[in-house]
């Protein structure tokens, strides 16, 4: 990633293969590893209005896909919110 911000969509259907009870956090991690991968970093930190979006319909029901900025703080450090949390 030569830019330090970058805006997509992430598919997040695998979450759906676990169990009902382990969904929500099946997406946190998906979400975090598809932001390692694309940052090419080793720490990500998701944003708090992502995470209350990810657990908005329980544990059993989370966003099958999520529109995310993800942007570098520094060398080893990526921050993952969503596009209208400006700032």
């Amino acid at each position: 990633m030569t830019e330090k911000r970058v805006e997509l969509t992430l598919n997040l259907r695998g979450a759906y293969d676990a169990k009902r009870w382990r969904r929500s956090k099946r997406t946190v991690n998906l979400l975090r590893e598809r932001a390692k991968r694309i940052a090419k970093v080793k720490n990500v930190v998701l944003d708090e209005s992502l995470n209350a979006l990810i657990w908005e319909e329980k544990v059993s029901h989370p966003p099958r896909k999520i529109r995310v900025v993800i942007e570098r703080v520094d060398d080893e450090t990526a921050e993952v919110k969503l596009p209208e949390a400006k700032g």
